[in-house]
């Protein structure tokens, strides 16, 4: 007999794309209970799953990881764009739709920002 956790169940699927899962274990942890999270950090198969979740963060390093980004980028599955280069951010400020949080600020703050995000994805 298979024991599912009531908890575990009704949890939202989120999906993080993070080539270097820095960002996306911090992820995890702050939001362990309300998300249940797939990490990916390459292409292979990225495409072909995203329907299943409600939200995915796309964590960009590098802009070799935003024409990436631009490759998958569907607007039926809110979006949440992550980095520490203000160049990109500015850059992906000009498509609508797609939420951006700034990761170089202090942890507090991108914390309360995602909040903020996912109050409003799930509503």
């Amino acid at each position: 007999m298979i024991k599912l956790d009531i908890r575990e169940m009704s949890k939202r699927k989120g999906l993080i794309y993070d080539s270097q899962k820095y960002f996306s274990r911090f992820l995890k942890y702050e939001f362990k209970e309300d998300y249940s999270f797939d990490t990916y950090c390459n292409f292979k198969y990225f495409d072909k799953v995203l329907d299943k979740y409600s939200v995915i963060i796309f964590v960009i390093y590098s802009e070799e990881e935003l024409l990436d980004f631009i490759k998958v980028y569907r607007k039926e599955i809110p979006l949440i764009i992550c980095s520490f280069n203000n160049k990109i951010l500015v850059e992906l400020g000009k498509i609508d739709e797609v939420l951006l949080l700034d990761t170089s600020k202090l942890r507090a703050e991108i914390v309360t920002e995602l909040k903020t995000y996912f109050n409003c994805i799930s509503h």
